[in-house]
């Protein structure tokens, strides 16, 4: 599997993950892709001119990623003149004190200083978590999410395949009233492969405060069976015949190491 490739991800971008069930997952792969992709181009330039392969942080809040090392930094001082930073980083303001349904969660960025530490040109990948989904593996937005930076070059909106088929309850689903609104599936009524991909393609679900500029490629993951593959295509045909803004898609199992493109 190449995520990076399959995003079409060059060497200076700045990628938005919103909505459910794999966001923190694919956000990780794509540091450990960064690590290897990009090392080469590191070890090319001076010293002087090299710039850190991957930022990893978020606009909102999120548990620190475990697989990389987490650098508090104060809100203001250009990160550019930092040479303290590892090749790839999470970044955040400062820890949360007594967060909810974790032992340890990080405050991030506001979105305007998130679009400036991508300007300073510090991280050729700047992946953001742009909201929350409290565990769960489908969402829609709240009235304030998601918080996507305006520079955002691509913008990724998730779900996970394996809701479908369940009843719509908050086991499986965050912000029950906002998916009900946006696609007519009361709570307790069963999740259809139409639900996902009403609420990915809509302009108040996977598309809301997406900039104009950003290339939007939603990502369907846990697609870990064959039969589930087929589920999380026709998610995505169902997304794609609702919005021209939306091309083609991505299916993944990232247990399987699997990933197909659906146009």
């Amino acid at each position: 599997m190449q995520l990076a490739k399959a995003l079409g991800l060059s060497n200076n971008e700045l990628v938005s993950f919103v909505g459910a069930g794999g966001k923190k997952t694919a956000m990780s792969r794509l540091v450990s892709e960064g690590q290897s992709r990009l090392s080469e181009e590191r070890s090319r330039v001076s010293e002087g001119q090299s710039r850190n392969v991957v930022g990893y942080t978020t606009s909102t809040k999120m548990p620190p990623p475990s697989d990389l090392p987490l650098v508090c930094v104060d809100d203001t001082p250009d990160l550019v003149e930092r040479t303290d930073l590892p090749p790839s980083v999470a970044l955040a303001r400062d820890y949360v004190s007594d967060p909810e349904r974790v032992d340890e969660k990080v405050r991030g960025f506001a979105p305007e200083r998130l679009n400036s530490m991508f300007e300073e040109g510090q991280f050729q990948w700047l992946l953001v978590k742009a909201d929350g989904a409290r565990m769960r593996g489908f969402k829609a937005p709240g009235p304030n999410e998601p918080q996507i930076p305006t520079a955002s070059s691509i913008v990724v909106p998730v779900a996970s395949v394996q809701v479908v088929g369940k009843p719509l309850t908050t086991d499986v689903a965050h912000r029950l009233n906002r998916i009900e609104q946006l696609t007519g599936t009361a709570p307790g009524e069963r999740i259809t492969a139409e639900t996902v991909g009403s609420v990915l393609a809509h302009p108040e679900g996977g598309l809301k405060h997406v900039p104009d500029t950003a290339t939007v490629l939603p990502l369907v993951n846990k697609a870990d069976t064959a039969t589930q593959e087929a589920v999380a295509a026709d998610i995505l045909s169902h997304a794609i015949a609702r919005s021209p803004r939306l091309d083609r898609g991505l299916v993944c199992s990232f247990e399987a190491d699997r990933l197909t493109v659906v146009s």
